[in-house]
């Protein structure tokens, strides 16, 4: 964020309008007077409140704080705009002092911003003449020139308007949560409201970091979790700059996140594997922490992994209201989901992929095996072909609840199904016409809806799930649908992937911003910025709507559909651009991989150029 020393304004208009009034009962102020950012970037504002008001102020009762928007003239542009939520609850008769992470989906231009509490569904401060405070704004187009040389060595025309003014905003999503501790990378935020580095939101990250961010710096964000491993191999959930770590313990995924955080790693410099942690090579790791999965939460009764009662793929377990619902306890009962197996499945597929590239050809197999043994289970007791989808997931020690738990179409568990290999393409098909006849059925503007339908009311006893259509319980996530669209775009169901895609970028591009989840009504909850998102888009382009696969030695392109695009790559030791699917120029000296590939549809022809500057026709 830049200040600006000077913006040309008539003032006279806010001498009336906006002077403070003298005994209201509550007063806002706010710092920096002046900002100049780009739509989409987060700026740190600090506010105090003054509340004299006989009743508190709480975030729980719908107080946001937001801001109307006019010209320098002091004409209005927008009433409405972007509602913050307020960080703490304000009693009578005290001050509080905070910082609101704020961004804006204005229109690129100058303004003055009357920040303002809003009491949502009631009334504005200024209605009970409460005062206000000034910012004057200067807002910065994201689509533009400068940002692109500054923030997307790897960017892509692809001529549809929508797609290619996304990539600015996932850029600006993974920039504004960049954690740095002296002014190096420590890690990537999930959103402005986790302060921490998820292991989980990492592994949705890294396959499309890679092209912007050195791969050293990465390499060691997956380190951090190495060196957090207990001896055993159990992986933590989050870690932090300051050295404090912790689990949620219902969750049975943390391990098979680590190893798929550290798969595209690998692609890009598999000697890194090899490389120790504390003394133990970072394949050994990666071993060490499956295993762990495999002894502690492996089920031979019924050869799956189990996990808490939570909402698929949620971290809040059907026990407690409190935050004792995201650890193991008395209450727990084990619960075997497809999206727990179906991680694990993809874990282990890649593990064994990457012990067979360090010639450990023994955990290859041990691997091979068991994610095998895993699918087969899954096929058996998940799959309803009846309905055309898995099902979210089987409760221990009875079937209770099977009836009613059969008719919810779990997004995020079928989608990572589809990309642990577990549907076959008439299967997708079928999925696809139920998840279109749901979404029809409930008026749902995306795919990113987790549960079709949600738990019901009271379902869940912990309030950010106890409504249906609200957090993990059935909410928007666009960290979800993001996967269901990369996995229709591999599995070759390109026109209902462009389609779901198109729907979420449009959205996003609204309102300049990727919230962590959304109700049905289309209200932005949660985090802003919500980083595992835009990874998981970010993957979806370039991986399935470009057509771009890659293994330890090579780029493929598989690009001749009718369409004409470019990428260009300059990062991390690659150097190329392709535009088309007959167009090729290669840097072969910059390049890390062995060669890159053009596969031709049409003619049959792939095109390879190598590292020898040789290039080859086949």
């Amino acid at each position: 964020m830049n200040l600006i020393r000077k913006i040309p304004v008539v003032f006279l208009w806010l001498l009336f309008v906006f002077f403070e009034l003298p005994g209201a009962e509550v007063a806002v102020t706010c710092e920096p007077a002046r900002a100049e950012v780009r739509q989409g970037e987060k700026v740190l504002l600090n506010f105090v409140v003054r509340n004299q008001a006989t009743f508190k102020l709480d975030p729980a009762e719908n107080f946001f704080i937001s801001f109307h928007a006019r010209d320098l003239a002091g004409r209005m542009v927008r009433f409405d705009n972007q509602r913050f939520s307020l960080p703490v609850a304000i009693r009578p008769w005290t001050t509080a002092r905070f910082t609101v992470p704020a961004y804006f989906s204005l229109a690129p231009g100058s303004y003055i911003l009357e920040w303002d509490l809003v009491r949502e569904g009631g009334f504005w401060g200024r209605d009970k003449n409460w005062s206000s405070c000034l910012l004057q704004l200067r807002l910065l187009p994201l689509v533009s020139s400068d940002f692109k040389t500054a923030w997307l060595p790897t960017h892509y025309e692809s001529g549809r308007d929508w797609l290619d003014r996304e990539q600015y905003l996932l850029r600006q999503v993974l920039r504004n949560n960049e954690i740095r501790r002296g002014g190096k990378l420590f890690g990537f935020a999930a959103g402005t409201v986790y302060p921490q580095v998820w292991i989980r939101d990492t592994a949705t990250m890294m396959a499309y970091a890679r092209f912007f961010y050195p791969l050293a710096d990465l390499q060691g964000i997956v380190d951090r979790f190495f060196a957090a491993q207990t001896p055993a191999g159990e992986i933590q959930d989050w870690v932090d700059s300051i050295g404090r770590c912790d689990k949620n313990t219902v969750e049975s995924d943390q391990e098979s996140s680590l190893v798929l955080a550290a798969y595209p790693l690998a692609l890009n410099d598999s000697s890194w594997l090899a490389g120790t942690v504390a003394g133990i090579s970072r394949l050994q790791r990666l071993d060490k922490a499956l295993e762990w999965v495999w002894k502690r939460r492996f089920d031979p009764a019924c050869g799956l992994i189990w996990s808490g009662f939570t909402a698929d793929w949620g971290d809040v377990e059907r026990s407690y209201a409190d935050q004792r619902a995201i650890k193991i306890s008395d209450r727990t009962r084990r619960t075997f989901s497809i999206y727990t197996q179906a991680l694990f499945i993809q874990a282990a597929q890649k593990l064994a992929v990457m012990a067979e590239r360090q010639g450990d050809k023994d955990v290859a197999k041990k691997w091979r095996q068991r994610e095998k043994a895993v699918a087969a289970e899954c096929r058996r007791r998940l799959y309803l072909p009846d309905r055309g989808y898995f099902l979210v997931h089987r409760v221990e020690g009875g079937d209770e609840l099977f009836k009613w738990e059969r008719n919810i179409l779990a997004v995020g568990g079928n989608a990572e199904a589809m990309n642990a290999g577990l549907l076959d393409k008439g299967e997708i098909a079928r999925f696809l016409q139920v998840l279109e006849q749901r979404r029809r059925e409930y008026g749902l503007r995306t795919v990113s809806f987790t549960l079709l339908p949600p738990f019901p009311e009271d379902f869940f006893p912990h309030p950010a799930l106890r409504s249906p259509w609200s957090y993990q319980n059935g909410g928007e996530w666009d960290w979800i649908g993001g996967r269901l669209v990369a996995a229709l775009y591999q599995a070759g169901f390109r026109t209902e992937a462009e389609k779901y895609l198109r729907e979420i970028a449009v959205k996003n591009l609204a309102e300049m911003n990727i919230f962590e989840w959304s109700d049905k009504a289309g209200n932005g909850k949660g985090a802003s910025f919500y980083a595992g998102a835009a990874g998981v888009l970010g993957e979806a382009i370039l991986h399935g709507h470009l057509g771009l696969q890659e293994d330890f030695d090579r780029y493929t392109f598989s690009a001749a559909r009718g369409e004409r695009f470019k990428i260009d790559v300059r990062k991390a030791g690659d150097s190329f651009s392709f535009e088309s699917s007959d167009r090729l120029t290669v840097d072969i000296a910059s390049l890390s991989k062995r060669e890159i590939c053009v596969s031709n549809a049409l003619n049959k022809k792939r095109i390879c150029a190598t590292k020898k500057g040789k290039t080859e026709l086949n």
